[in-house]
């Protein structure tokens, strides 16, 4: 798998839910309006990480938002950053990342996750964490590829009066 870098230029820490989200003030709206577009990253317990992003409707008067929208969730650990456009963009680690992407992405990262949230990267990366229990897969993963596959085949022998009896038998 390739590996992915992030244009970090700006962390964005603290945008947790809609009221202390990170607003940007001109973005476009369809071709020649402009509007307002808030980010935020949201946790939920068992659940994960998800990336919401809301416009405000410049074709009504006032300042009416429109609906929110959601990413999936990713469970392990996310952020939010600038990069050098300028763009909002949030990046994560999710379950099916290998122990050495795990180890690369607390590594780098690590220090623009939320103060809050730390405590769950942490748990993930902790000797009995996350980044741990996929070493131990991946260990039992490589040492079965690695023994010889034995071939059994199985034979039901009926003996009449409800005896029935299971043979198996190594090619």
């Amino acid at each position: 798998m390739t590996e992915y870098k992030a244009d970090v230029v700006k962390a964005l820490k603290g945008h947790t839910s809609m009221e202390t989200a990170y607003l940007v003030d001109d973005y476009p709206y369809g071709f020649r309006l402009r509007c307002q577009i808030r980010y935020w990253l949201e946790f939920k317990k068992g659940k994960g990480f998800r990336f919401w992003s809301q416009t405000s409707n410049p074709k009504v008067a006032g300042l009416v938002w429109n609906k929110p929208k959601a990413s999936t969730y990713i469970e392990n650990a996310a952020f939010m950053y600038l990069d050098s456009n300028g763009h909002v963009q949030w990046h994560g680690l999710g379950i099916y990342c290998d122990a050495a992407e795990s180890r690369a992405f607390r590594d780098a990262y690590g220090e623009h996750i939320n103060p809050e949230w730390l405590p769950v990267l942490e748990q993930r990366t902790s000797p009995t964490g996350w980044i741990d229990l996929k070493t131990a897969y991946e260990k039992i993963r490589d040492a079965k590829k690695a023994e010889p596959a034995v071939e059994t085949v199985k034979y039901e022998i009926n003996y009449g009066g409800g005896r029935l009896e299971t043979l198996e038998v190594k090619k």
